[in-house]
């Protein structure tokens, strides 16, 4: 841990952000209640994932050429009933589009996917792995913080952003370490990612399931924890109910609304079809991307030992005291 602690204060010094940076911790609540604010991608007794933001764009590619192949089949149609070269050119364009779709269905599902941030109850640790370095942190020495920026630009306004970043270290490569975000940044302040930061901190230190201000559940919410995040991944949604709110609220006028509708049902088939992909994608890199020592230790019956104290017994960490597995805190 002391290459983290060393990388942050120099990180501090060098960019003269000391007194400006907002730091967190473990051990000290962020914020007067806790909010998932859509990235938790799965969360169980034993441990929590974050969509690491990266894989934003990931389906898009293919929901558009889906898109493009509907569309196109639909307007050449009519020419199916004229003769028979007519259908056969129309079937087969349909087909060339259709084949191209599925190609790039293929791609986007089998290209390697960011792996998600991965903070783990059981031996109190954050994981992350980029290909085939493994990163992690000790919980309990977590080394994050936040600092709140505003900008204003001709394009777009004003826009508030407040990074909320971690530190890790490599497996192995103790010298090696990385700035982690949590989440995206833009328009987010520093109030909504400290409460970010406590739902967090309440899984970890009070979990595994808890309500809206934080205090212990003795039943699991878990699904309504999971249907929060997947509604707010779901792209393809047709909410006529929200835009009759917004005309009665006055927000949106009824000509408005409408031209709003109207583009959303043109663009469903792409959403639609982009959810399919982003959904695929993820099952097939849950069973590829973690290391096998992360995910011994995310089982029930698992190591409760650290990656920490793994280095330690290697004799990377000068000083250091291996943990016993016996002591290592269970979850609680």
């Amino acid at each position: 841990m002391q290459s983290i602690k060393t990388y942050f204060a120099d990180l501090s010094q060098r960019l003269g952000l000391a007194d400006e940076l907002i730091v967190l911790s473990p051990k000290r609540r962020a914020a007067k209640q806790p909010m998932q604010l859509g990235e938790v991608q799965d969360q169980t007794e034993h441990y929590l994932d974050l969509s690491s933001g990266a894989e934003e764009g990931k389906g898009i590619f293919t929901g558009v050429w889906g898109m493009g192949a509907i569309y196109m089949f639909l307007i050449m149609s009519p020419v199916i009933f004229q003769d028979w070269e007519g259908a056969l050119y129309v079937f087969t364009t349909a087909a060339i589009m259709f084949g191209i779709t599925s190609v790039v269905f293929l791609l986007e599902v089998f290209w390697p996917s960011s792996s998600p941030i991965r903070f783990n109850r059981r031996t109190r640790e954050v994981y992350f792995q980029d290909k085939d370095k493994l990163y992690h942190a000790p919980w309990d020495e977590a080394v994050a913080w936040m600092q709140e920026s505003r900008t204003v630009t001709q394009y777009t306004g004003a826009m508030t952003e407040t990074p909320l970043q971690l530190l890790l270290q490599r497996y192995g490569h103790a010298e090696e370490v990385i700035a982690l975000r949590l989440n995206l940044p833009m328009g987010r302040t520093a109030e909504t990612q400290g409460m970010f930061w406590e739902y967090l901190r309440c899984y970890m230190e009070k979990g595994p399931w808890f309500d809206e201000n934080g205090q212990p559940l003795a039943g699991s919410n878990r699904e309504e924890v999971l249907d929060g995040y997947r509604r707010q991944q779901q792209k393809a949604t047709l909410d006529l109910e929200h835009y009759r709110k917004l005309v009665q609220d006055g927000i949106f006028t009824p000509s408005r609304a409408r031209v709003r509708i109207l583009g959303a049902a043109f663009f469903y088939p792409c959403l639609f079809i982009r959810d399919i992909t982003v959904k695929y994608a993820r099952q097939r890199a849950a069973s590829n991307q973690w290391h096998p020592l992360v995910k011994e230790r995310c089982r029930p019956d698992g190591p409760t030992t650290r990656l920490y104290d793994l280095e330690v017994a290697e004799g990377l960490h000068e000083g250091a005291e291996v943990s016993a597995a016996e002591q290592a805190p269970a979850p609680r």
